[in-house]
């Protein structure tokens, strides 16, 4: 899912090369070995993502991106966006806005696949997703669409900007989408897991900017409790547009277990622990899942 109208009249023929069916799980499995084999044109894809980060003065917006898929269909539609074929029109299409497509690995909806794209601003959007049309590799988008969404229940978006004051004072000095994409390019190699915490905040235009001041407070207490440095904090931001008054942490561990080790560790920070009481009567839900990263 993201940028794209509709799909071309073309893709009817195309289509037929572009195998379903019972050929897709061995594909998935064959993809997934694939994965680990491609670190030296991510590092490329990585540094075209944070060159385009340096030329912007600003943080820019976050788009995620939510399909759920059909459960009997999951794995044919991970296939079907690892095709390479896909995989190259889908950061061509959106011009070195695509950061990644992550799995929930537990504590979710188990059919939902996250993608995230970043852009200058909400006009660099539109552009992007008029360009589609005449672009080099439209026909090969549309036959992606044509192929995929058929296993595709819902799809949601929500615009996110970054929380760069309490992202700052977690030590991310650089850019936030050059640092998430990074993050996203080191895992793509050593196939960690990332967190996703999310927060919903009450009504008002408050409690947005309190978190973010209250996190920033803590957030250097937590960090140093991690000692071995187990967890990376790979972004931080809060809605736009969607479910309003929304935070959300990103983190990255080389394992699920690091990820227990460093939330055990943060319990003993003090700062940490005022800053989630300073925090907690303003949040009305709270959740956080553990996801793969599929595409990076």
């Amino acid at each position: 899912s993201s940028a794209g109208g509709g799909v071309a009249a073309t893709t009817t023929t195309m289509m037929s090369s572009h195998g379903r069916g019972a050929l897709f799980a061995t594909t998935l499995r064959a993809a997934t070995a694939a994965h680990h084999r491609e670190s030296s044109s991510l590092r490329g894809f990585a540094s075209s993502a944070s060159a385009s980060a340096e030329t912007s003065s600003s943080p820019g917006i976050f788009e995620f991106r939510t399909d759920v898929v059909i459960p009997a269909n999951r794995n044919d539609y991970l296939a079907t966006c690892y095709e390479r074929e896909y995989r190259e029109a889908r950061v061509s299409i959106h011009e070195g806005a695509f950061l990644g497509m992550w799995t929930v690995e537990t504590g979710g909806d188990l059919n939902e696949i996250t993608h995230v794209y970043h852009y200058r601003d909400y006009d660099h959007r539109d552009v992007v997703r008029a360009n589609v049309k005449g672009a080099k590799d439209e026909e090969a988008w549309a036959c992606f669409q044509a192929d995929a969404w058929p296993y595709v229940k819902s799809m949601k978006s929500e615009i996110f900007l970054p929380a760069t004051n309490a992202l700052a004072a977690g030590g991310v000095a650089a850019d936030a989408h050059a640092h998430l994409a990074s993050v996203v390019a080191a895992d793509a190699k050593d196939n960690g897991v990332f967190e996703m915490r999310r927060y919903q905040l009450e009504l008002g235009y408050n409690p947005v900017p309190k978190l973010i001041e209250h996190m920033s407070e803590g957030l250097p207490s937590k960090l140093a409790a991690d000692e071995k440095k187990l967890g990376t904090l790979a972004w931080m931001g809060y809605s736009d547009l969607g479910g309003l008054n929304q935070f959300v942490e990103l983190w990255r561990y080389d394992t699920c277990e690091d990820h227990m080790k460093v939330r055990e560790s943060a319990r003993g920070a003090e700062a940490w622990k005022a800053c989630i009481g300073k925090i907690a009567p303003m949040v009305q839900s709270f959740d956080t899942k553990l996801m793969r990263l599929w595409l990076p």
